[in-house]
């Protein structure tokens, strides 16, 4: 635990964890009370999904900026920009105001996103290479952990003292964030050598997201970082985020104080398997040489124990069993998966590459937990979860074996020439090539063409 306690890291965490927590703080608490006053899983999702959008226009539109800019100045203008925007809620609690209200939570999201982009260029302008490897993981799943702690605090704020405070609460959460940002010691020459890099592309905005593109889209490794990512944060969480708001009274008739219980344990698990992921890398127990396996086998647990989560309504203990294990896998996918692509994405492009996928990712969100929405209002929570699993094993499937096409691909690629000819004409045991030069052995890589990796 001592790498942990650089001063960077803590200052940079603790002021990250307390402006995801404020940017989620209203966002659940409104959906709560939307859900509360409604009934509708459908229209408390608007709320959900006006979030999640947002994240798509600074994903393509700003983070050419952020790579350039200097990352510590900048989450100290988009934090006091956010306790600024908040304040205007105090207007929109009716619930006539509810258009209002969620134009309010848009523009906010769009800050946060901002904010989100800008903590991951921080990885690389507050710390050395072997710190930025080692505090990925760890430091983006604040928001993971932001977001279920925001689930459990909002909803017993709104139980005993109502939508007012937790604005003012959240107006709070963003002060302090920057002046938490404002004590952080940037590592100016990686800080230089970020604007270099950056610099010397020059670029505008559509070159930059479509070299973006280029990287996911070339890069085996950024690729299969980016799908694992985007299922977790779609077909997951988004999905599970809607349940728990309806479940614990739907299933156990306990209302916000389950709310609360299933967030609470969210966020428990999220720690968990953030930490269990970190003692298994750093024992060099996560080998790239079995990548797929290890993604296709903790992807599976997490759909079993989704699975079970139905199964377990009839028991409060048993469903929050399975809720953590499923939370606790699911953070492990991601844990990982992040840090592989943190680790493989040049420095000048990661603000690019995190907005792309945030773009798409958030994106899809709002698709997910719509459609989930709706399923659950039509045909109930159980259909809902049990179409989302087939969905999500199609989607496993399809890629692991796309991925283990292209690897025998590759294998053969390189494999070296190995040709038949009658024993007694060159080479040994009928290896080696024909004397005509029309031998059965691969190709030079020239004259191939380029060499598909997986």
């Amino acid at each position: 635990m001592r790498v942990y306690l650089d001063r960077n890291f803590l200052l940079t965490y603790a002021a990250s964890f307390v402006s995801l927590f404020g940017s989620k703080l209203l966002m659940i608490s409104y959906v709560a009370f939307v859900y509360g006053e409604t009934g509708s899983a459908t229209l408390a999702s608007a709320v959900f999904a006006a979030d999640w959008v947002a994240n798509l226009f600074v994903g393509l539109f700003t983070t050419h900026y952020i790579d350039r800019a200097d990352a510590r100045r900048l989450l100290l203008r988009l934090n006091l920009a956010a306790a600024a925007v908040t304040l205007l809620f105090l207007a929109c609690l009716s619930p006539d105001q509810f258009p209002v209200a969620v134009a309010v939570i848009f523009v906010r999201a769009l800050l946060n996103s901002a904010v989100n982009a800008a903590r991951v260029k921080a990885l690389v302008q507050f710390f050395d290479k072997r710190q930025t490897d080692l505090y990925s993981a760890v430091l983006n799943s604040s928001l993971f952990i932001a977001i279920a702690v925001a689930g459990a605090a909002g909803t017993v704020i709104l139980r005993f003292v109502g939508m007012g405070t937790v604005v003012l609460v959240d107006v709070a959460t963003f002060l302090v964030s920057a002046a938490l940002f404002a004590l952080v010691r940037p590592n100016r020459a990686r800080i230089e050598e970020a604007r270099r890099a950056a610099g010397d592309l020059r670029e505008g905005v559509a070159a930059h997201v479509r070299s973006a593109a280029r990287i996911i889209v070339r890069t085996p490794v950024v690729s299969t970082a980016v799908f694992y990512i985007v299922l977790t944060v779609t077909a997951f969480q988004a999905t599970y985020l809607v349940l728990i708001t309806a479940v614990p009274d739907l299933w156990f008739s306990l209302g916000e104080p389950g709310t609360a219980m299933f967030f609470t344990a969210e966020s428990l698990a999220v720690i968990a398997g953030l930490f269990l992921y970190q003692y298994l890398s750093r024992r060099e127990l996560v080998p790239e040489t079995r990548q797929r396996r290890l993604n296709a086998a903790v992807t599976g647990f997490a759909v079993c124990m989704y699975a079970a989560l139905p199964a377990a309504r009839s028991s409060l203990a048993l469903a929050l069993a399975a809720f953590v294990a499923m939370v606790l896998a699911v953070e492990m996918v991601w844990a990982h998966q992040y840090k592989r692509l943190i680790a493989h994405t040049p420095e000048a492009k990661v603000s690019a590459v995190v907005g792309l996928l945030s773009a798409l990712g958030y994106s899809l969100m709002a698709v997910f937990g719509s459609v989930f929405s709706w399923v659950m209002d039509t045909l109930g929570a159980e259909w809902a979860v049990t179409l989302d699993l087939v969905l999500i094993a199609l989607l496993v499937t399809g890629w692991e074996a796309r991925a283990h096409r292209l690897g025998s691909r590759h294998a053969k690629s390189i494999r070296p020439a190995r040709t038949r000819q009658p024993r007694g004409t060159g080479g040994q045991g009928g290896e080696g090539p024909r004397s005509d030069g029309r031998g059965r052995g691969a190709e030079p890589a020239a004259a191939a063409g380029p060499v598909r990796r997986s």
